[in-house]
């Protein structure tokens, strides 16, 4: 048996909701068991939630738009070189590490070598993101590959109108032990933002941030084929202690910021909208003044 999530619509934050099914998995690498595998993760999936529509979105998609919407091939307009690319290229190649990156020529290569770009697994410890000389934090997690994603969609309506006819999206070449951003979870972003009348905020980064000001936690269910299916509704993770306004009107060279997932750290460096912040448990991260202000405690030192 095998268990694979699927990323369903929500209306509300965290604008998407994980149901988690279990199959029978089919092994071996070639294409034809993985296309067994999704028709048996999406034949538990209609068995639980009858009435409701999900999608494939990978290069092994058997579905129509499936494989174009994959981030390998849906395309991203990139201003500074006047054209667009794939998702996948403007992701690698927006990566800025401690020791190296961003690695812009990366927009130049096909999809699957700009993910196995060996400077990408030997360049340290990622410490933000960057695309059109704009900041992205790691935090919330996969801002930057959902803000790709979104607006990628945005510039493609016939592609866009096809997803919106759905509830639900997997991604069987995803494996969520092993990492964060996904296709099919963008997709339910995309969705849930466009249900609620909200779509046009991931056009800037400062207003799709807004939306996750008090972002929550989702927590996974496993839905079991014997047990009446349910999703449990996430919890919300407390707010950040409130930041009394004076320290709000600027920050300096070191305050203190205490971080829910990296823990307090001290501001090493201001500059016009980010702040490099150490952080003992995990080092240096560059991050967004106005997330900060929004998400953090902060403190003169």
């Amino acid at each position: 048996m095998a268990e694979r999530p699927v990323y369903m619509v929500k209306t509300r934050k965290p604008f998407y909701e994980i149901a988690n099914m279990e199959f029978t998995w089919n092994g071996g690498f070639a294409v034809s068991q993985k296309q067994k595998n999704i028709k048996a993760l999406h034949a538990e999936f209609s068995r639980s939630f009858p009435g409701k529509k999900v999608l494939e979105i990978s290069s092994k998609s058997m579905q129509e738009g499936g494989t174009a919407l994959s981030a390998f091939f849906l395309q991203k307009m990139v201003p500074q070189l006047g054209r667009s690319v794939p998702v996948e290229c403007a992701y690698q190649a927006g990566k800025v590490f401690k020791n190296g990156g961003p690695y812009l020529d990366l927009l130049d290569m096909q999809s699957r070598d700009a993910r196995k770009d060996p400077r990408l697994k030997t360049s340290g410890q990622l410490v933000h993101f960057t695309f059109e000389g704009e900041i992205f934090p790691l935090i919330p997690v996969s801002i930057f590959y959902d803000y790709l994603y979104l607006n990628a969609l945005l510039e493609h309506e016939d592609l866009a109108e096809l997803v919106l006819g759905y509830d639900g999206f997997t991604d069987i070449e995803f494996n969520p032990n092993a990492g964060m951003s996904t296709q099919a979870k963008a997709a339910a972003v995309f969705v849930s933002l466009s249900r609620m009348g909200e779509i046009d905020q991931v056009r800037s980064l400062d207003s799709f941030l807004a939306l996750y000001k008090k972002e929550t936690v989702p927590i996974q269910e496993t839905v079991l084929v014997s047990e009446p299916v349910h999703i449990r509704q996430s919890k919300p993770v407390p707010g950040p202690v409130p930041v009394p306004s004076e320290t709000r009107k600027e920050i300096k060279a070191g305050y203190h910021v205490k971080h829910k997932a990296f823990g307090e750290g001290i501001v090493r460096k201001v500059e016009k909208s980010s702040l490099t912040i150490d952080f003992p448990t995990v080092g240096e991260k560059i991050l967004g003044q106005k997330w900060c202000l929004a998400n953090c405690e902060i403190r003169e030192g």
